[in-house]
């Protein structure tokens, strides 16, 4: 049943990238999501992050939010060059995040003797699910390939996969279509 609403919310997502639904996010606030994801770019196995997303709701129900990742390297070294990019939600309940125009800085990575990957970057929309059907935590679930982004230089994708929970904010975050 979770893969049919996966493939749902992808085929959602993918047919309706810039015609996203204007979503309240409900109680003003700043609300922190954390959780352990996989990260991928150019090296050929997944890497596991740290990563907080911080959602910050303004007075009008419009939320904008910014991410860092932490961990072992290379997390520490993937930046997000946007301080602040804006959020919103689509689907009816909404189902689908969508964070605008999001720019991955990856870090020059050299695996001894002779693996040298230069720096490269992300740049595009990220796509994520949104459960909601419990009271608590609040989920915000990132899925590959939904939630890739394109390589500037036309490599491969930014990917990545895992979930993160709300740790604190207010209330518990809503978001209505």
């Amino acid at each position: 049943m979770k893969n049919i609403s996966i493939l749902c919310a992808t085929a959602l997502a993918m047919a309706m990238p810039s015609v996203a639904q204007a979503a309240n996010f409900g109680t003003a606030g700043t609300y922190v999501f954390e959780g352990s994801v996989e990260v991928k770019k150019n090296l050929p196995s997944w890497t596991t992050c740290d990563l907080t997303l911080t959602i910050k709701v303004d007075g009008s129900g419009a939320a904008a939010a910014d991410a860092s990742l932490s961990g072992a390297f290379p997390c520490s070294g993937i930046t997000f060059s946007t301080p602040d990019f804006a959020m919103d939600g689509f689907g009816n309940p909404v189902s689908v995040l969508v964070m605008y125009d999001v720019t991955t800085n990856i870090p020059a990575i050299v695996i001894p003797p002779n693996i040298n990957l230069p720096a490269d970057a992300c740049s595009g929309d990220i796509y994520a699910l949104w459960n909601s059907s419990n009271p608590t935590p609040r989920e915000i679930e990132f899925q590959d390939p939904l939630s890739d982004t394109p390589g500037v230089s036309g490599g491969p994708n930014c990917k990545i996969k895992g979930t993160v929970y709300q740790t604190s904010g207010p209330t518990n975050l809503t978001i209505t279509p």
